[in-house]
């Protein structure tokens, strides 16, 4: 009966989290269950009582979840601290994360402002320091001063949504800090019996840090410290993608699988040594405690104390609540019931914070571990007991290898639709790397890599201990994974699939794998999904009916990123945003939309001028898509985005067609794309030939385009100033625009009144970043907008602004991803015509691309 009623916890959790936007329809849905158990008596399949908990179980999910969020939305934080910058005061409440040059702290506020305008404040603040000079740790109460912000991030069609996820994180808000000593220690958490134990071991962590900089480097340093602490900060960008395309990047995050190989290896050593001794002994050990109820025992401190030492991060901590009840279940002899531990351990951390069940994490830990549970119940010789961890002293070797492979074949299996709907990828070829892999990291660098640390507290050093063996080791893990990685298909990315799609997946696999289903039942379900995996692994771009014009700016905070689909399938690229050294906006936004659209080939990708904010993310493109042509203005920069550009063009065999004034990207069929600036080469002066410096000499030799499609025209203006501006009013070509891009994000160096009358565009769309510290976009080019009547769309406030056209019919149609965004409905007359539009956004964010 435990099974049963977890589930309709987690559904009521569910139902709880959809109440704010869709409450009639919620309604109904348990209108409906009461009568489906009602039925379900009145045909004596289930008892009233049980009828009872079951429906007093989803009410209890459900009005938990209401509880719960409205108690932990209530803090103020970002009110009382207001706009201007303020001094804050409060508590360091998780161990501080590095990474080169910056150190990211969470701080709980107790008080805002000095001197007669403080006052008492609560809420968490994620405070990122750039340039530290010192560290801190867990109850450490410091002061700083800063602008107190909400959290905010791009919005996209199907985009990671970072501010839901700062707030799943339990964030009210964000700040930033730069410099030596703008962080100041006010008392130090030694002194708070409460935060003593964790202040300690947070000492403990950066001496094992600041060894493993001392000594390791490269990709072994990055490694080292993401398995053995928990700090992700030192890994590459290459690095995690080398992972994520060989199937293991769970590797880089400890979880589930490191902490059950340490303590199966524990729990395997202690036993074994129990039996190797003496018989008197064994005899006199066995009077007090049996060798399996020890070795759960003794197991609790190995296990407990790296989940700690890796910064008990919320997913360590799931997967060692998970572990400690499985001993748990072990000294009471209960090991057989995998199943209700599961259920047991979902329901302790959802009680705690029932956010998890949307986590990333969350979902796969646990659908990992129930295929792990169900692959050992199908493969049993004895399903009376149901499935338990298997031993494997007791197997011949052939039989262990056998059910370890069925193992990692299932967890691969069950974990392919998340992994694709999270990540745009299929990785498939984690079901062979993860036989080998797993146990490597788990049995041979992670035990090594602890026993380095440990050596380290006791005795000191400032050098990690073996470090010459960790490099070496650490290497040759790195190259193995570039080498896996390297496998062609292996990096096999593919649209998110829909989520009825999903549910549908998971509900063939069950129908597959039950015993009580007829061969032909069971052989069909195996077969559609199947089908339904191959078609992912497709993911074919809808097919072009010659008519459909869909224009894309995408949010890329302050940059520019523009999608054009053609009618006759081409498919171009303007820009890509920046690029920064934890957020690649290729990597994140522009990418997962390509794929989502179906779209594996550019067929044109321009790079409107060498600057950070619309270049930086153009190499993880050119790396990851096929691309046709590659245009550029030609002008080249002593920068490091820039020479990752020119490297990673000359690495794809990419050559960089240079633009120039009356060339044609493309002038066939109905659509062209032609290009208006900058002026050709011949009429460039050669100080603009070579190495351009002047930020507003590169604005004004960007690149501008102009694609007419039947009725339909769209003026992408780059970052063009005065002067460009200037020599484009002078022609006709920027004349009776219907779509403009703003240029240079709205700023007032790009403000021309005669221009804008001179264009007479209908629609007019500002590619622009949240708070960002340029003004942008100026009021005063706002105004100049609105009072010739046009409309305004700001990527900064809308999220991504589509416009679909269609060549026969002189309008268009503009969607905004914030838009297609639920909203929380009001008791009111329209309540119903609010729950129907949210019912119309879940089901678009359901369905997919």
């Amino acid at each position: 009966m435990f099974l049963p009623l977890t589930a309709c916890f987690l559904a009521g959790l569910a139902f709880g989290s959809y109440l704010p936007y869709v409450p009639v329809t919620i309604l109904l849905l348990l209108t409906l269950v009461g009568i489906v158990l009602t039925y379900l008596e009145r045909r004596q399949r289930l008892t009233t009582n049980r009828s009872m908990l079951l429906y007093g179980s989803l009410m209890a999910g459900l009005l938990y979840w209401t509880l719960f969020t409205w108690t932990s939305t209530n803090t103020r934080l970002l009110e009382r601290a207001g706009l201007d910058p303020i001094r804050v005061v409060g508590t360091i409440v998780e161990p501080a994360r590095h990474a080169p040059g910056r150190t990211v702290l969470v701080v709980s506020v107790s008080r805002l402002g000095q001197g007669e305008d403080a006052q008492s404040a609560e809420g968490r603040l994620r405070v990122t320091w750039r340039g530290p000079d010192r560290t801190f740790g867990e109850g450490d109460q410091v002061q700083f001063t800063t602008r107190v912000r909400a959290p905010a991030g791009t919005v996209n069609p199907g985009g990671f949504d970072y501010a839901s996820y700062l707030e799943r994180q339990g964030i009210d808000a964000v700040a930033s800090v730069s410099g030596p000593g703008e962080v100041t220690l006010l008392s130090s958490g030694f002194t708070r019996l409460r935060w003593a134990p964790w202040r300690l071991i947070d000492e403990w962590r950066e001496r094992i840090r600041q060894a493993a900089v001392a000594t390791l480097e490269r990709a072994a340093l990055g490694l080292y410290l993401s398995l053995i602490i928990g700090e992700r900060g030192y890994l590459s960008p290459e690095t995690r993608d080398t992972f994520m395309a060989a199937g293991t990047v769970h590797i880089l995050s400890i979880s589930g699988s490191h902490l059950g190989l340490i303590a199966f290896l524990s729990f395997f050593l202690i036993r074994a040594t129990c039996r190797c001794l003496p018989v008197s002994w064994f005899e006199a050990l066995s009077r007090w405690i049996t060798p399996t109820r020890l070795a759960a025992l003794v197991t609790i401190a190995p296990v407990t104390f790296y989940a700690v030492l890796a910064g008990a991060e919320v997913a360590t901590v799931r997967s060692l609540v998970m572990i400690l009840l499985f001993l748990l279940a072990v000294w009471l002899g209960r090991a057989k019931h995998l199943l209700p531990i599961l259920a047991a351990a979902a329901l302790l951390i959802l009680i705690h914070d029932p956010r998890a069940l949307f986590d990333i994490s969350f979902q796969l830990s646990y659908v990992s571990v129930l295929a792990i549970a169900l692959v050992l119940r199908w493969r049993s010789d004895d399903d009376q007991n149901g499935p338990s961890i298997p031993d494997p002293t007791s197997w011949a070797a052939g039989r262990w290898l056998s059910r370890y492979v069925w193992m990692t074949g299932g967890v691969t299996l069950v974990t392919i639709p998340l992994v694709a709907y999270y990540f745009n990828q299929i990785a498939w070829l984690g079901l062979v790397t993860n036989l080998v892999m797993i146990p490597l990291a788990g049995f041979v660098l992670v035990p090594m890599g602890l026993g380095s640390a440990i050596w380290l507290l006791l005795f000191g050093g400032d050098s990690l201990p073996a470090s010459q063996l960790h490099q070496a080791m650490l290497d040759w893990f790195a190259s193995s994974m570039r080498l896996l990685a390297h496998v062609p298909g292996a990096e096999w990315h593919i649209a998110s699939p829909a989520i009825p799609g999903i549910a549908s997946f998971y509900a063939l696999l069950y129908l597959a794998g039950r015993r009580w289903g007829t061969p032909t039942l069971r052989r069909g379900a195996a077969l559609s999904a199947a089908l339904l995996l191959g078609w992912w692994s497709w993911s074919p771009r809808s097919l072009s009916d010659g008519e459909i014009l869909r224009v894309t700016f995408l949010d890329v905070g302050q940059g520019d990123a523009s999608v054009l689909e053609l009618p006759d399938g081409q498919t171009v690229l303007i820009d890509a945003g920046a690029a920064y050294d934890t957020l690649d906006m290729g990597r994140t936004v522009v990418g997962p939309y390509l794929w989502d659209r179906g779209i594996r080939r550019l067929d044109h990708v321009i790079g409107t001028h060498p600057q950070l904010d619309h270049v930086g993310g153009l190499p993880w493109i050119l790396r990851s898509f096929e691309i046709g042509q590659y245009w550029g203005n030609g002008i080249a920069r002593d920068e490091p985005f820039y020479e990752r550009l020119r490297v990673t063009l000359q690495e794809r065999g990419l050559r960089e067609r240079t633009a120039g004034e009356g060339q044609a990207v493309f002038d066939s069929g109905p659509c062209r794309l032609r290009i208006l600036n900058p002026p050709a080469r011949h009429d460039i002066k050669d100080s603009f030939a070579q190495h351009v410096r002047s930020g507003s000499l590169l604005n004004n030799l960007s690149i501008v385009t102009r694609l007419d499609c039947g009725p339909h025209s769209f003026l992408f203006t780059a970052d063009i100033e005065a002067d460009a501006i200037a020599r484009l009013s002078k022609t006709d070509r920027t004349a009776r625009v219907r779509v403009l891009k703003v240029p240079h994000h709205g700023a007032r160096g790009s403000l021309d009144l005669r221009w804008i009358e001179h264009m007479g565009a209908e629609v007019a769309v500002i590619s622009v970043g949240s708070r960002n510290p340029y003004g942008h976009p100026a009021t005063a080019v706002l105004a100049a907008y609105e009072k010739k009547g046009v409309r305004l769309w700001r990527t900064d406030r809308q999220g991504a602004i589509q416009v679909i056209a269609k060549l026969s019919a002189a309008g268009f149609e503009i969607r905004t991803a914030r838009d297609s965004l639920p909203r929380p409905v009001r008791v009111s007359p329209s309540l119903l015509v609010s729950e129907r539009l949210n019912l119309a956004r879940f089901w678009s964010q359901w369905r997919g691309p």
